[in-house]
């Protein structure tokens, strides 16, 4: 934001006064300010203002944290290391750590001794403080958090990390729901399939299928494998038989459905 003097007679000399919000902003920045006047002599003036934003701590190895399924899950918690800076004065004290997410478990450690570089990670010194971050039963698909903490430190009181959670479903069907067609040699019936996916951090093993209606047989081609078909049979037997179902895929204790309906126009005209 900026403030000038509107008016300044010639020769004379006017002021402008101008504030950057750093908030958000660490290291150097430059901004610009764009004078228009009405001296013909000349066009606009370009004003550059540079700034470099020193603040109480680094949060090594971003100042931001992404979080995805990986082959273990969320079994193994997400690190940072947050490091004050060395020309801040007092001393790091983490305090008051607070996740915007319920399913974000947190923790907060302090290092006394030099520990070595991990797996994306650097290397910790002394006086560093590491977070943990677990995320446990996270919805699926992307979450946007934040993690935020009081440091103790004058510069910087308070440090807000966002977090961004990507969490892929159980089971990946390609297309989302099945609609089934006229089975060849089978008048009177129905039959469809889609491809499916398991997330790799499951055990394809422990996959079984139901369906809520007795006329919609399902099975998987080929059983305990990663990559497989869902495919469905359905026999329009006896009166009125259902014409729509849901099919249940539990992997372990977590469960995913795909709906199921038949295509009764082209069973109902196919020969």
């Amino acid at each position: 934001m900026a403030s000038f003097d509107e008016v300044v007679p010639p020769g004379k000399a006017g002021s402008i006064k101008a504030s950057i919000h750093t908030g958000n902003f660490k290291g150097s920045i430059g901004k610009s300010i764009t004078v228009t006047h009405d001296d013909a002599t000349q066009g606009p003036i370009t004003i550059n203002v540079l700034a470099k934003i020193v603040g109480s701590v680094d949060v090594l190895p971003y100042p931001a944290l992404q979080i995805g399924r990986r082959r273990r899950g969320f079994e193994t918690p997400a690190m940072l290391i947050v490091r004050k800076d060395p020309s801040e004065q007092g001393e790091l004290a983490i305090d008051g750590l607070v996740a915007s997410a319920p399913w974000m478990k947190v923790s907060v450690r302090k290092v006394s001794a030099e520990e070595p570089a991990v797996e994306g990670l650097p290397a910790a010194l002394p006086g560093d403080v590491v977070l943990s971050v677990l995320a446990q039963r996270a919805p699926v698909g992307t979450s946007v958090e934040t993690l935020s903490f009081q440091t103790g430190l004058t510069r910087e009181p308070k440090v807000t990390i966002p977090v961004t959670v990507n969490v892929q479903p159980l089971i990946t069907f390609q297309p989302n729901d099945l609609i089934l067609n006229p089975t060849p040699g089978a008048p009177g019936g129905a039959s469809g399939q889609v491809l499916a996916a398991l997330r790799d951090d499951l055990d394809p093993k422990t996959v079984t299928v139901v369906s809520d209606a007795k006329a919609f047989v399902v099975r998987l081609e080929p059983p305990g494998e990663r990559a497989f078909r869902v495919i469905v049979d359905w026999a329009g037997k006896g009166k009125k038989p259902p014409t729509e179902t849901t099919i249940h895929i539990r992997v372990g204790s977590e469960t995913v459905n795909l709906p199921v309906r038949v295509n009764l126009g082209r069973v109902e005209a196919a020969p």
